[in-house]
Order: structure tokens, then sequence, then C-alpha cells
């Protein structure tokens, strides 16, 4: 009996202790905080534009906040401090009191564009050499230059009786005009579709440094209806180049002269060519 009796016991000490160990590891014992389970966080800050931000425009610090929504209101990729947003260029057009996402500042692949009022979209073909490498995309600012020949700009003679003769024999040297075009936005970019040698070689991601490929593309540009006649114009009849802005310069112009060889002589200091003549030994 007396046997019985110690196994009762010791099997009732035994679930006891079970019993502690296990309210123990549940957090059952205690009022203090640090023996309550924190409650997972049911907001964040999350960026808000308080202005409309254009496509192209620099983010400064006026131009977002921060505000606490709730998990669920948050869209996927939004950022959480406005540090993150100010100083990128805007790649899309983001509206007042949007939320602000990461890849509003990434680099766009252009599948539709959105043409400024009073604006017309202009494409114009560029090489890695005449469009700033393949750096210009989506909501940066270009000047646009013109190269032409000097056959472009013919001599001509004018007879007596009325008729007019090119004169030929000139030597057809390098003219560039002024900026034909200040501060054009880049609406669009479409790549050149890149062979297997050229992919091999290039297909950088944005954010891998740029890669030389040889290839061309496309700007789509927002020019004004007499832009877009000078563009046209231009193209059939020279060589067309981008020079890439500072957001910093945005509505800045200035006033250049343009270059021919006689400016780089007289400006510039280039050594104009000098004929040699050899002398032939006397028969």
């Amino acid at each position: 009996m007396r046997r019985t009796s110690r196994l009762v016991l010791l099997l009732g000490v035994f679930l006891a202790a079970v019993v502690f160990i296990v309210i123990v590891a549940s957090g059952g014992l205690g009022n203090g905080p640090s023996s309550q389970a924190t409650p997972p966080p049911t907001s964040a800050d999350t960026v808000i534009a308080t202005v409309d931000i254009p496509l192209g425009t620099l983010v400064t610090a006026d131009m977002v906040q921060k505000q606490v929504l709730s998990l669920g209101a948050r869209t996927p990729g939004v950022l959480s401090d406005p540090s993150q947003a100010i100083g990128q260029t805007a790649r899309v057009h983001i509206s007042a009191g949007a939320q602000v996402l990461a890849s509003d500042f990434h680099l766009q692949t252009t599948t539709s564009i959105e043409v400024p009022q009073g604006k017309r979209a202009f494409a114009i073909s560029v090489g890695e050499l005449t469009g700033v490498g393949n750096l210009v995309n989506v909501g940066d600012s270009v000047d646009v230059l013109i190269s032409l020949r000097g056959d472009a700009f013919p001599v001509v003679q004018v007879l007596a009786d009325g008729t007019i003769t090119v004169v030929s024999g000139l030597n057809p040297l390098s003219v560039k005009l002024p900026l034909l075009l200040e501060d054009v936005e880049i609406l669009g970019t479409i790549d050149q579709a890149a062979t297997t040698e050229a992919a091999q070689g290039g297909g950088a991601a944005p954010s891998t440094p740029p890669v030389l490929t040889g290839l061309s593309k496309l700007l789509i540009l927002a020019v004004t209806p007499a832009q877009a006649e000078v563009l046209l114009f231009a193209r059939t009849t020279g060589t067309l180049d981008v020079v890439l802005r500072s957001k910093l310069d945005a509505g800045v112009t200035v006033t250049t002269d343009g270059v021919i060889l006689k400016t780089l002589i007289d400006k510039y200091g280039v050594l104009p060519p000098q004929l040699i003549q050899a002398v032939l030994p006397k028969p």
C-alpha cells in the first residue's frame, strides 16, 4: 500500500513539473512586458509625393514627405524614407498624393509615351557616338546639334546670261552649326534589336555600367511643331548629335557662334595644313 502511494505521489510530482515547464515555455508566468509576445507591426513609414512630379524632374525635399500608412494600404516597392527619392530623376510622371515607388526612378523600356500638351513626338536615330553612349534615357533633356559638310553650302557663279553654275573642286570641309535646339525632353527610347553577337558582349542591366554594342537607338523627343520642321530638314541634310544636359540647367539657354575650320584656326589655334612642294631634280 505504501509503495502504491509513493508511485502516485511521484507521478503527481512529475505531472506538476511538466505543467510548470509548459506554462513557462508559453509565457504564462509573469505580467511584465518581457513575458508578452511583441505583436507584428500593422503600419510603416511611406513616402508620398506632395506635388505633381513630371517626367524628368529632379526630386527635391519639398516634393516628398513621409506618412505612416497601414501595411495593407502600402503599394509594393514603395519607398520608406524621403532621402531615397531626393536627388533622383523621375522616369515616370508621379501625381501629387501618390506613393513614390523605387521603380519610378528606374531606367524605362519604352512601351508607350505620353506627349505633353502643345508638343509633338519626333524620332531621331543616334548611335553611341552621337547619342552620349548608352546613357540617355526617358526623362533626360538634351541639346541637339547638326553637322554639315561643305558641299551642303554650294558655291555658285552667276553668268552674264543669268544662268547659274556650281563651282566644283572645293574642299568639302566639315561645317558645324550652333546648337540647333536646346532643352529637349526625351519621351522614350527604342533600342535596336541586339544580334546574338552583340547580346553576348552587351545587354547590360540598368544597374551595371553601359556596354558598347555598336547598335543604334531611336530617341523620341518632345518638340513644338516648328521644331519638328527644323529637325526634319536637319535630319535629311546632315548628321544630328545630342548632348546630355544637367537637370540643374532646366530652362537655361545659351548662345553659341558655331564652328567652321576658320574658327578652329583663328580662335583655338589649330594649325592649318601647309602645301609641301617637292623640288624635282633638273634633267
